[in-house]
């Protein structure tokens, strides 16, 4: 019955149960000798090859097998997890001589060794570029064959169910399973004859809507005549595994069949009447194979996942042309969706209505038409024609196209891209008109400044190849500065610094032309005045000033000279310099600029430097305790005449000020508090300082001399007495008069009773020491003399 559970079971069957990712194949046979190299024993040995293909998209899949429920698969399963090795299960392959099983290859095991590769995406289109992903990998399976000549053709099989359900252009697609094989035909056995061998991995993906060629072409290692043809797919293995429901006797119906089906095999059932045999891209494709280079060729015209086959024929070059064998490649080909890369541009001035790049050349002569069509590495030529002056032919063959034209006009022309492609998506046009107008010369002059920094006057000297009136100025001065600017014919400008300037003039024709010309403006004249930038008046000792030079023209090609009043000096522009006795200070300024102007005054008691006080302040007792709180603050400022306290907490708020030199505080927690002296001097200079202060925790000791436990209730038992807030790792011990110690605790509260393990202890005099870490981490130490009196 098919119960829940088992439904369930079906529907959450792993992939790797499946072979809808195995997605082709194709066999290749070697000869490679007789067996033992002796002809005598009439065995020959063939190397056989398999190329398995597979979909990998999701991560893919075993090859083969990967699960028990595989009666081909080992119990090792298939890792496929990211950064793991991938494995696979062994693959097994039946052999027939005509329609009997050859016994010792009934179910011949293969097993996988090494890795796999993957498939290259060739769509047959140089100028396409795939948007949708696909991925497909590719592993060979290799074994030897020993077989004695026959009067029939051997087969070679591989079988495995199923395919992919997303398949297009077959009939219950999902369904089916696929057989790949190849036979070695009897004339082939005598001839010791290779198949042939495909020379690339077959195609993946093709474009929707666009032309491809693809070469499946194959050699042949005999030199024998290859004729390539479009062939059926061919059904193979079954369901069974894969669902509820009573498996079949036949074990070809089994997912992975261990003996493949002898050959004939069933051909595939196209979906009619969109698909057949030579429309497995669908009617309308064009899909064609060149029966003598293998050149597969069409125009896909539906998307979606195909399976595809194509045999190769084997022909000898005898007189009388012999059959060899047959070679069938089978792929799944997704139809997608792609992108164009081709795309014609050129640099241009404008386009014009007609959409044409309109490109104005200004000057007669050589010029260079700029071509930015895309994507380069797609384009295989271009070719460019253009009617140049009295309909003359002017052509080319580079990216670029060179012209050398000297009459003034308006020029037709066009560049072809990819102008002989069998693709269409491949080609592209522009059409552009070149536009040839009489160029101008422009030139000026500027008159020299010295040493007086003058204005640089500008002079226009531009002119133009066929007198056309020149209508536009624009002037850049060359100092960067939004200033430095004119569209006056001849300007004049006062530079705000010393340098060489690279000035510019732009001029603007009629026809709307323009040119531009540069020229170096050197200006290094010395500065009219030289100027600081002014301070805040006065410093405080030690003063560190900032000499900021405000002189125009300068720059830092200039020479300095400082002398600052105190005996120090500077070539900097704008030195930094500490002074540190008080005092008033003339300091002296010379300027030199780059071609020998000098300039050079004294700032007449411009540095103002006054007597500071020194803020300092301290506290008595230094370290105030929980038994003495109070503390007085104590001013050791030097030159102050005016105070100012400030106390706050840890969080920074205030909790006390005052304007006294002195004051008493008291600490009422153990908290830090932090005190900020701000004194003043008579000169208007200050000065500050912030000390920290908190509570020190004394611990407080007494020992009693003795007493008397007697049960009375009254002094029954001895302890030290003390304040213990913040101390830590107490000890107290207590020894007889031969030594003996007789009690100890770590407890501070603990105490002796006057008894040793349990009995009184006598009257008399015993020692005992104490020892604890006080609040501040110090080790603190005790030692005396009790008396029991009993």
């Amino acid at each position: 019955m098919f119960t829940a559970a088992v439904a369930l079971l079906f529907l959450l069957a792993p992939g790797n149960l499946r072979a809808d990712h195995i997605v082709g194949g194709e066999f290749q046979y070697l000869f490679i000798g007789w067996l033992n190299d002796d002809p005598s024993t009439g065995i020959r040995r063939y190397q056989v090859y398999l190329n398995v293909y597979r979909d990998c998209i999701g991560g893919g899949a075993c090859f083969d097998g990967g699960d028990n429920l595989d009666r081909k698969a080992p119990k090792e399963t298939c890792v496929v997890q990211p950064g793991e090795p991938a494995k696979s299960a062994d693959m097994h392959i039946t052999v027939y001589d005509g329609d009997r099983v050859v016994p010792e290859y009934s179910s011949l095991s293969v097993p996988f060794v090494g890795g796999f590769s993957d498939v290259s995406v060739n769509l047959g289109n140089p100028c396409l570029v795939l948007t949708e992903e696909v991925c497909q990998e590719l592993h060979t399976y290799t074994f030897t064959l020993e077989l004695p000549v026959s009067d029939d053709p051997y087969t070679i099989a591989y079988q495995r169910c199923c395919r992919n359900e997303s398949i297009r252009n077959l009939l219950n697609g999902n369904s089916i399973g696929a057989t790949y094989f190849i036979q070695i035909l009897p004339e082939a056995q005598l001839r010791e004859n290779d198949s042939p061998r495909f020379n690339i991995f077959p195609p993946i993906a093709i474009c929707i809507n666009a032309d491809f060629r693809i070469d499946l072409g194959a050699e042949d290692n005999n030199g024998d005549s290859l004729a390539y043809k479009m062939c059926d797919a061919k059904i193979g293995a079954g369901r069974d595994e894969l669902g509820p429901g009573p498996r079949t006797p036949t074990p070809f119906d089994d997912l992975a069949p261990l003996i493949e089906s002898p050959f004939p095999y069933t051909s595939v059932q196209y979906l009619e009447p969109r698909y057949n045999v030579d429309n497995q891209l669908g009617v309308g494709s064009q899909l064609r194979i060149d029966p003598v280079t293998g050149e597969l060729s069409g125009r896909p015209l539906y998307p979606g996942t195909h399976v595809i086959a194509v045999c190769v024929e084997e022909w000898s070059r005898d007189s009388v042309p012999v059959f060899l064998g047959e070679t069938k490649r089978e792929f799944q080909l997704s139809v997608s969706r792609c992108g164009s890369t081709v795309s014609a541009d050129l640099l241009e001035t404008e386009i014009d209505e007609q959409g044409r790049f309109y490109i104005k050349q200004c000057g007669f002569g050589p010029n260079t038409i700029i071509n930015e069509s895309t994507l380069e590495s797609s384009i295989t030529s271009y070719d460019w024609e253009l009617l140049g002056p009295g309909g003359s032919p002017l052509s080319g063959t580079s990216r670029d196209f060179n012209t050398n034209i000297n009459q003034r006009g308006i020029y037709e022309g066009q560049m072809f891209l990819n102008r002989n492609s069998f693709a269409e998506n491949c080609k592209d046009t522009a059409l552009f008109l070149l536009e040839v107008l009489p160029g101008i010369d422009p030139d000026f002059e500027t008159t020299e400044v010295v040493c007086d920094p003058e204005p640089v006057l500008f002079t226009d000297l531009s002119t133009t190849e066929s007198g056309q009136r020149i209508t536009g100025y624009a002037w850049d001065f060359g100092d960067s500065t939004a200033r430095g600017r004119s569209l006056n014919r001849a300007p004049s400008y006062l530079y705000q610094r010393g340098g060489e300037f690279n000035a510019v003039l732009t001029v603007t024709d009629e026809n709307g032309c323009a040119d531009s010309i540069s020229k170096p403006v050197p200006y290094f004249p010395s500065p009219r005045t030289l100027l600081l930038e002014p301070d805040q008046g006065f410093g405080c000792a030690p003063y560190t000033k900032d000499f900021i030079n405000r002189s125009i023209p300068i720059s830092d090609a200039y020479t300095f000279e400082w002398q600052f009043g105190d005996g120090g000096s500077s070539d900097a522009r704008d030195p930094t310099h500490e002074y540190e006795q008080p005092g008033r200070y003339d300091v002296y300024l010379g300027v030199t600029s780059p071609i020998g102007c000098f300039v050079d005054t004294i700032f007449q008691e411009l540095v103002d430097v006054r007597t500071s006080p020194i803020a300092d302040f301290g506290f008595l007792p230094e370290r105030p305790t929980n038994v003495l709180p109070d503390f007085t603050v104590t001013d050791r400022s030097i030159g102050a005449n005016n105070y100012r306290y400030t106390v706050t907490n840890g969080q920074g708020d205030q909790l006390f000020t005052t304007p006294l030199a002195e004051f008493d505080y008291r600490l009422r927690d153990t908290a830090t508090l932090y005190i900020n002296q701000l004194v003043s001097h008579p000169s208007g200079c200050q000065d500050s300082i912030t000390k920290s202060i908190s509570l020190y925790l004394t611990n407080a000791f007494t020992a009693p001399n003795a007493f008397t436990p007697n049960g009375d209730g009254v002094n029954d038992q001895w302890r030290p007495e003390g304040y213990w807030e913040g101390a830590s790792d107490y000890r107290l011990r207590i020894w007889n008069r031969w030594g003996e110690l007789i009690f100890a605790t770590s407890d501070v509260e603990g105490a002796w009773d006057g008894t040793f393990k349990g009995s009184n202890s006598p009257g008399g005099g015993y020692l005992w020491d104490v020892a604890f870490v006080n609040s501040q981490g110090e080790v603190e130490s005790f030692k005396g003399g009790l008396v029991l009196i009993r």
